[in-house]
């Protein structure tokens, strides 16, 4: 089940390649870039931050956790954008031993 369910997205992206429409990077890796990148600022604005925003928030530092919350997500979502079989069919299309591009 779960071999056809590839194979069809693979198939789909490779009919998207072929019509123009496949591209190297999904929008889900810039996605994650950002939301990494600013998860990074507000950790370390977290760590390195004014201990006084502290009591505002009833002792506990919102900045780190958030910021760590946020790079975990980036992560996630940017490993999930570089194992999508779009970026899969690509490579495949691109191998050297391929006759497609002949």
């Amino acid at each position: 089940m779960a071999e056809d369910n590839l194979s069809r997205a693979e198939e789909k992206v490779e009919e998207l390649s072929q019509s123009g429409g496949g591209h190297a990077l999904a929008i889900g890796f810039y996605i994650a870039a950002l939301v990494l990148i600013i998860g990074t600022a507000l950790t370390l604005y977290g760590l390195l931050g004014p201990a006084a925003q502290q009591y505002k928030s009833l002792g506990i530092n919102i900045n780190l956790w958030w910021g760590l919350f946020m790079v975990f997500f980036g992560c996630v979502v940017l490993g999930m954008s570089f194992a999508s079989p779009r970026r899969r069919a690509n490579r495949k299309a691109a191998a050297p031993g391929n006759d497609q591009n002949l």
